[in-house]
């Protein structure tokens, strides 16, 4: 037995596991307090003119299609009078030449003693109202036929008439929106609204493939809800030239406040378990487990207002593999990936 115990080899130490890792260090910096809305672009109403019959008419001729752009001065509709106009020119010029024919006939009587200054004052002052009358609408009219043309140059955005359709005086005949002005129209949770003020800085983002981005101001709060999606809307005035086309589909970071003295982590440091939200802070290669407080989110950052100061060194790559006081090696940053 004693020959066994002298020939036992002692026991092996174990060497603890070191975890290879990435670490980012905690900085202060400004974070922008974001709200993220959807909606699209349209255009600006007040870069919009409307053309309108002055005349009841009818449509003779259409000249452009809808969401055509169009040059100043570009023809748009040709309308002709409604028989009801017609009967109008006719009657007018009727009543023009009866007044005229009478105020003739009163003049020739004075000659003669036969009628008086006043009587022939009022004639020819019929006369002349009812001469005047019969030119303003043949004027009107164009003696019948009229094309209205673009005011401004632009896009159609309106074209509810097509040949044949009667339209009264005063009715929508097409309208043309310029594109150099146009709105984004972002959908907003109502409490939200309170919360977004005009002039606020908003990034958009086209939602297609290669969306455009534009960096514009909030012009307004629309603070009526929406029936259909029960939201508010915050109106963007896009600036003069951007890429987005009327009808785009965008998306919009609205700022509403920034923390000057953010303490920021990589998102990638934040791990949960649960619902609880925690990191890995290294010192001397040795990992500690804190449990945090998230603040405001961006897309590749974090804030986080307990658990972290700045200056501290976080872990972003490793940490679901580490544990409490584990040992760790700090491994070079991989590569970027060639195009």
């Amino acid at each position: 037995m004693t020959g066994l115990a002298g020939c036992s080899k002692p026991a092996e130490k174990t060497t603890p596991p070191t975890a290879a890792i990435r670490t980012a260090l905690a900085e202060t910096k400004a974070l922008e307090e974001t709200i993220t809305a959807y909606g699209q672009a349209e255009f600006n109403p007040s870069a919009a003119r409307t053309l309108t019959a002055t005349f009841e008419a009818q449509v003779a001729q259409v000249h452009v299609n809808l969401g055509e752009a169009v040059h100043v001065g570009q023809p748009i509709v040709t309308l002709i009078a409604s028989p009801a106009t017609r009967l109008d020119l006719d009657r007018f010029t009727r009543e023009a030449a009866v007044a005229g024919a009478e105020a003739a006939r009163l003049q020739r009587l004075r000659a003669d003693g036969l009628a008086s200054d006043a009587e022939v004052a009022t004639a020819v002052a019929a006369a002349a109202t009812a001469r005047e009358a019969s030119n303003n609408l043949r004027r009107l009219t164009g003696g019948g036929r009229v094309t209205l043309t673009a005011p401004v140059a632009g896009v159609i955005d309106n074209l509810p008439a097509s040949p044949g359709t009667l339209v009264a005086a005063g009715g929508l005949v097409a309208s043309v929106a310029s594109t150099r002005l146009l709105n984004a129209r972002l959908g907003v949770e109502v409490e939200d609204a309170q919360r977004i003020q005009p002039g606020a800085a908003i990034r958009l983002t086209g939602l297609h493939e290669d969306g455009a981005a534009v960096d514009a101001r909030a012009a307004s709060v629309d603070r009526r809800v929406d029936p259909a999606t029960r939201l508010a809307a915050v109106i963007v005035a896009l600036p003069s030239g951007s890429p987005v086309l009327p009808g785009e589909a965008l998306k919009g970071e609205i700022v509403v406040g920034v923390q000057s003295n953010a303490v920021v982590v990589p998102r990638a440091a934040v791990l949960y378990e649960g619902d609880q939200p925690y990191v890995y802070v290294v010192s001397r290669n040795i990992a500690a487990r804190r449990p945090v407080v998230v603040g405001l989110e961006q897309a590749d950052a974090v804030q986080l207002s307990e658990g972290v100061r700045p200056g501290d060194r976080v872990v972003v790559e490793g940490g679901p593999s580490l544990s409490d006081g584990m040992t760790t090696r700090e491994t070079p940053a991989r590569p970027a990936a060639k195009p």
